[in-house]
């Protein structure tokens, strides 16, 4: 489902100019239909359960951050970087996670009957409408999608993540965080809890 700017802004309380910047900014997917902009409901959901403050994160801290909350270690920084981060990352809200992590890097995309069946089957995670969402991260997403036989659509069941980086099941449960539903929401914000916690 698809709603104007006008009833993003209310339903995230935020000024319509507001949504309009974060659809210009890619945080949003959305149409441009006949001078209209309609915004995907599911980036809005997305966008209520990742807010943040504060500059944007730089790829290599995203990378870093994700690879500490997976397995510990992380190459992409050292010294007294890796231990500030690894401190940050403890007291940071799951929110404030996902809108670092996932800012700009998602888009969403249709399976179509060419795609692989894999693909229709999705994670596991039910959406509104009863039917899975599946999370890919991957280093180029306009690649993967050529490769699945995607079509572009802020409405779409796949959810594609644009990350260079190994420590993929922390982005797919950041993903399924923001795009899943309350269940499969509630169940990636706990594994992400776990992990944090668990960071020394």
């Amino acid at each position: 489902m698809e709603t104007a700017t006008r009833t993003a802004a209310l339903q995230l309380g935020l000024s319509q100019r507001q949504v309009q910047r974060m659809t210009r900014a890619g945080r949003l997917a959305h149409r441009d239909i006949a001078g209209r902009t309609l915004v995907s409901s599911r980036s809005v959901l997305a966008a209520s359960r990742s807010r943040g403050r504060g500059r944007p994160w730089e790829e290599n801290t995203v990378r870093a951050a994700c690879e500490l909350l997976e397995c510990g270690e992380t190459t992409a920084m050292s010294g007294s970087q890796r231990s500030r981060l690894r401190a940050r990352l403890r007291e940071l809200s799951v929110d404030a996670l996902a809108h670092q992590v996932l800012g700009a890097r998602v888009s969403l995309w249709r399976a179509t009957a060419a795609s692989p069946p894999s693909i229709g089957d999705g994670d596991g995670s039910l959406t509104a409408t009863g039917s899975s969402v599946h999370v890919a991260v991957t280093a180029s997403a306009d690649d993967l999608a050529r490769q699945w036989r995607l079509i572009n659509d802020a409405t779409g069941q796949t959810v594609l993540v644009e990350l260079d980086t190994t420590a993929t099941a922390v982005v797919t449960d950041i993903a399924l965080y923001a795009y899943g539903d309350e269940r499969s929401s509630s169940a990636a914000r706990e594994r992400l809890l776990r992990r944090q916690k668990t960071l020394m």
